[in-house]
């Protein structure tokens, strides 16, 4: 059996369906994941923009789960776009306890209109985890972030601890990790589907060890088999899967 040794899984999700919640969290027990940072799944929601009774619900929803599993940290789901979208953020980091704050596909980060999120994030010391897109091939999807944004955003923001989410969720991770080389603010992780040899390699060969993530973005079999399999230290190792997100927290 594998033990992850108290591992801290930075991005992953939650579903409507507490089935699957109580399996994800059944799984991680058994394998040593000790925290999960979790937000709510957006393709649980009816868009990409979505409105903010939905949002807010959302949110409630993870800190009712929060409430029942302690490994549990919820990260607050943002749409950046709506009226209250800062006053949510405020709420669900001062009032909830949340640990981060999560921002998906309604606006690239790029745009100024994140800033006041991002600035309540640094107020509050916490992180913000960024859905990007890491693509080899043109999408027409508008509003989703990639490397570009991530590092205009770094650089606007030096002191906001930036993560760069699902470097292997598809597309060129090589070269998304070459980008943000020189933003020492800008952690990757390493959840999602795609099992290309030599990526947790080549984000710590590019990042160094203190800037990798271990994350499953609810795909566990695949981020635990990426991490255990990777050529690399055991003092890696333990950092990726858990030290690292605990200095983030300030907990190291």
């Amino acid at each position: 059996m594998i033990n992850l040794g108290g591992a801290v899984d930075v991005h992953t999700h939650c579903y409507p369906d507490m089935g699957f919640n109580e399996e994800m969290i059944r799984l991680s027990r058994m394998l040593g994941i000790e925290q999960l940072w979790v937000s709510y799944h957006p393709y649980a929601m009816t868009g990409f923009k979505p409105p903010s009774e939905e949002v807010w619900k959302a949110n409630e929803f993870v800190y009712e789960l929060s409430r029942k599993f302690k490994e549990v940290k919820g990260f607050v789901y943002v749409n950046p776009l709506n009226h209250d979208a800062v006053k949510m953020t405020e709420f669900f980091i001062k009032e909830r306890g949340f640990i981060g704050v999560k921002l998906y596909r309604a606006v690239r980060v790029s745009r100024r209109i994140v800033d006041p999120i991002i600035e309540v994030a640094v107020e509050n010391n916490v992180p913000i985890l960024v859905h990007t897109a890491h693509r080899l091939y043109p999408t027409s999807r508008p509003n989703e972030s990639e490397p570009e944004d991530i590092r205009s955003l770094a650089l606007r923001f030096p002191k906001a601890k930036i993560i760069m989410a699902h470097i292997t969720g598809g597309g060129d991770w090589e070269y998304a990790v070459s980008r943000v080389r020189d933003l020492l603010n800008v952690y990757v992780d390493i959840g999602g589907s795609v099992a290309d040899y030599g990526s947790v390699e080549e984000a710590v060969r590019v990042l160094g060890d203190d800037r990798v993530l271990f994350a499953t973005d609810t795909l566990i079999s695949a981020a635990v088999a990426r991490i255990m399999s990777a050529n690399i230290s055991e003092e890696s190792r333990i950092k990726i899967l858990k030290l690292n997100a605990m200095r983030i927290l300030g907990e190291q």
